[in-house]
């Protein structure tokens, strides 16, 4: 087994950094002799995480962990390590005529990850979250038990796992319900939106496609916000083609995103949507994953990093508090360098999951002095309107807001009480206050 004491992990958003102790063992014995040694421990993938929710003093990689086991190419069930990435399921998958059902915006984070993060995309309003799709899973809950879990098995403990932030244990390995597609593209169309009822509009008037999604503006103008919504579906016929994945680096940090900077990009963007054709075909891959192509683009935001925001509100509400959140960084001039709007359906049965019916906004700020104050007073907006926040994106939630978003976090306490799972934890679920309750 692999030890490696690495003196600068860093959370994706560049966010943390510490000294923490990295394992990287190579098979399921060699995990419960980590186990059996320490607590303080959380698994560990892709590294996608935006803030702390997969890093403490001692991290399980699950690097080694990344086999296809089983492939049943006429039911698209799909059987992996949980160390697999999404980039090598595709290379798998999408030559035989299957993709993933659900797939969030990167195609590096691991099958693990989405599991833990219970991941969505631009196709929640249709397929939901990615453990809605997820057949069942192994799981290595301490250093004498293994479980095997679904829905109708051990439910309890799969509703804790699912959405729950790697605090139950160690995944193994998972089977996955795919998609069944014609070919590698997708045929788009594209609406320019001028103020908020019109994106608004556009989710409404196309629930019926696979995929959705709007780019918004966050600065105000013309008093109102404007937007480019777009929709699509994989084509029915064309070919089976693999992306080339070429990707760019950026060799040092540059500190470039400020609201000048986001002001000019955001002019520009709409701008060059505004004179190019409303319909096409795209690759998977830049439908998808457009932000892959650069390999390490958080280093835009400079040495700092920078922290993304991700809100939901019920679907009553969602324009009001879309609005209010909207109103209250252009009174403090704040911008959004990206912000990504999607509908979502109802919620799932999971204890910690995200999503709920309503929509959900990301956006990434430039870490400054005033952006902390600044996200605590949209705790508070998205409190009133009932919502909230993303644990997978997160890096700075209280404790407070923590129990006031997730009423059901102590259902995932019993869990664990249960079934005598006590290795596992990180920063983040010490910050919240998820460890003390």
């Amino acid at each position: 087994m692999d030890f490696i004491n690495l003196k600068k992990i860093k959370s994706w958003a560049r966010y943390y950094l510490g000294d923490y102790f990295l394992y990287q063992p190579k098979t399921v014995n060699e995990i419960k002799e980590i186990l059996s040694k320490r607590t303080k421990l959380i698994p560990s993938g892709g590294f996608r995480s935006y803030g702390d929710s997969a890093i403490n003093e001692g991290m399980i990689s699950s690097k080694y962990f990344n086999k296809i086991i089983n492939f049943d190419e006429k039911k698209g069930v799909l059987k992996a390590e949980s160390g697999i990435t999404i980039n090598e399921m595709i290379k798998f998958l999408l030559p035989k005529g299957w993709f993933l059902k659900v797939t969030p915006g990167t195609k590096f984070a691991t099958l693990g990850g989405c599991i833990a993060s219970d991941v969505h995309g631009k196709e929640h309003h249709k397929e939901g979250c990615f453990s809605e799709n997820l057949i069942k899973l192994k799981l290595l809950i301490n250093k004498d038990e293994t479980i095997e879990l679904d829905n109708f098995s051990h439910p309890d403990l799969f509703h804790a796992t699912c959405g729950g932030m790697g605090l139950t244990g160690f995944i193994l390995e998972a089977e996955i319900q795919c998609k069944k597609i014609k070919s590698s593209n997708i045929i788009f169309n594209k609406k320019i939106n001028y103020n908020i009822e019109e994106v608004f509009s556009c989710f409404e008037k196309y629930m019926s496609s696979n995929y959705s999604v709007a780019w918004l503006d966050t600065r105000k103008s013309k008093k109102d916000y404007k937007s480019v919504f777009i929709h699509g579906a994989f084509c029915e016929k064309s070919k089976l083609k693999l992306d080339n994945n070429l990707r760019f680096k950026i060799p040092f940090s540059l500190k470039v995103i400020n609201n000048l900077s986001i002001k000019i990009f955001n002019y520009l963007y709409f701008f060059w949507n505004s004179l190019n054709k409303n319909s096409g075909k795209i690759s998977y891959d830049n439908f998808f994953y457009p932000l892959d192509k650069i390999d390490n683009w958080y280093k835009l935001y400079g040495k700092n990093g920078f922290l993304q925001y991700q809100f939901i509100v019920p679907k009553e509400n969602g324009k009001e508090a879309l609005l209010e959140v909207l109103n209250y960084l252009n009174k403090v001039n704040q911008m959004s360098s990206l912000a990504v709007l999607k509908l979502h359906r109802k919620n799932n049965l999971n204890y910690m999951s995200f999503p709920l019916s309503g929509y959900s906004l990301a956006m990434d700020f430039p870490i400054t002095k005033k952006i902390y104050l600044i996200l605590n007073e949209l705790d508070k907006i998205i409190l009133k309107f009932n919502g909230k926040i993303y644990l997978t994106k997160d890096a700075r939630l209280s404790s407070y807001f923590f129990g006031k978003f997730y009423s059901q976090f102590e259902k995932v306490l019993k869990v664990r009480k249960k079934y005598n799972i006590f290795n596992f934890s990180s920063i983040q679920s010490n910050r919240i206050g998820f460890d003390d309750r």
